[in-house]
């Protein structure tokens, strides 16, 4: 496995840390989203994708990351299972 991130510029890299590869060419810092509502830094296992408003109807191909601290309950998740899951996990 190699230690060298294929993103440019790499973020762990531009913070004078060791890139963690784990996950394949791609760094783990690299590999981290921002919510797309309030900007903070989304670890990979707090990621919620889902439908972007701009995008409707069952069929679309659109969605946005969100962290868990803005998930609303009107949001629908991007992954049909995830949200069946989660509704039964509402109700």
């Amino acid at each position: 496995m190699t230690n060298t991130c294929t993103s440019d510029p790499c973020e762990s890299t531009v913070a004078g840390e060791e890139p963690d590869m784990r996950m394949g060419d791609t760094c783990l810092m690299c590999l981290a989203r921002g919510c797309e509502r309030c900007g903070q830094i989304i670890g990979l296992d707090e990621e919620n994708q889902i439908h972007d408003a701009d995008c409707p109807g069952p069929d679309s191909w659109g969605y946005l990351d969100i962290c868990d601290d803005c998930l609303l309950d009107t949001d629908v998740l991007y992954d049909d299972e995830l949200e069946a899951e989660r509704r039964k996990e509402m109700a």
